[in-house]
């Protein structure tokens, strides 16, 4: 049976992005006593449920909780007004704030010529417009955290703010392109969806090896994924939309450099990777590669 877990949530930021690509222009990616008084006896109450609370992470890949504390979570947060913008945490240092603007001004001058159905069903088109749409009416907050340690780049914590996105210094210290940047925060992006119950992740199989025999690892730290809580068996999960995300930027987007849709191709290649339920890969492979 595969065991279900999910990752991340995200917070307030009211920072709008305001960005669009000039004509022609090219994008690169470059938490003594007193009396006693009669005893009466009642009989017993039962003990109230206990509520979730948070699971333990393993310092792997990425932060995760179990459906059980998404849907305690979705209780204590049922009210979320619609996002008008998003805010920095005073935690986060200024070049990450610089780096953030400027990559999703990159998102926002995307300009695009097709979508595939799957990309069209989840985002629309592919438009920097749509883009910045679709990730500011899901979160409304960033800043730094340890999302449990270890590997993680990213998280949503649902018992924090789950419309809050976090940065781990890992998300900082690797160098990658700006595409792929933009690939961990939109797959956190799609956690924040509670109705959907977040897009939890599927464990990946023991072992778990790519195409050519060889040991999966996580292309951002190089943490491996066997039996790790980072796969998805649809295409409507975190690593299936931003999968989705970046292939249709390296077939569609007509202003983006050779380079930028070289790098969106190969990270979305190493994201399908991921997509452990057969059908699944075979519905992204008619949607994506045919």
């Amino acid at each position: 049976m595969t065991r279900i877990v999910l990752p991340c949530l995200l917070a307030l930021f009211a920072f709008a992005v305001n960005a669009r690509a000039d004509e022609g222009a090219f994008f690169d990616g470059a938490g003594g006593g007193p009396e006693m008084p009669a005893l009466k006896f009642e009989a017993a109450k039962a003990a109230p449920a206990p509520q979730a609370g948070p699971t333990k992470q393993s310092g792997a890949d990425l932060y995760y909780f179990t459906p059980a504390e998404a849907k305690e979570a979705a209780k204590r947060f049922k009210f979320r007004p619609k996002s008008v913008g998003w805010v920095f945490d005073d935690n986060v240092p200024q070049n990450i704030k610089d780096q953030m603007l400027n990559d999703l001004a990159f998102m926002a001058g995307i300009q695009g010529n097709g979508a595939t159905p799957l990309h069209s069903e989840i985002f629309g088109k592919v438009d920097g417009a749509g883009y910045k749409n679709w990730f500011e009416s899901r979160v409304t907050g960033i800043g730094m955290n340890s999302c449990g340690g270890g590997k993680a780049v990213a998280c949503v914590i649902p018992f924090m703010d789950p419309s809050k996105m976090w940065l781990t210094q890992n998300f900082v210290k690797f160098s990658h392109p700006q595409v792929s940047r933009m690939m961990v925060v939109y797959h956190e992006a799609r956690h924040t969806e509670s109705q959907n119950g977040n897009w939890g992740h599927a464990t990946c199989p023991t072992p778990f090896l790519d195409k050519d025999g060889n040991e999966m690892k996580s292309i951002w730290t190089g943490a491996t994924l066997a039996g790790e809580p980072a796969c998805d068996e649809t295409p409507m999960g975190s690593y299936g939309s931003s999968t989705i995300l970046l292939k249709n930027i390296s077939k569609f987007c007509t202003n983006c450099t050779d380079k930028v849709k070289m790098d969106a191709g190969l990270y979305a290649d190493d994201q399908f990777g991921r997509i452990i339920d057969e059908g699944a890969k075979q519905q992204m492979i008619n949607d994506l590669y045919k």
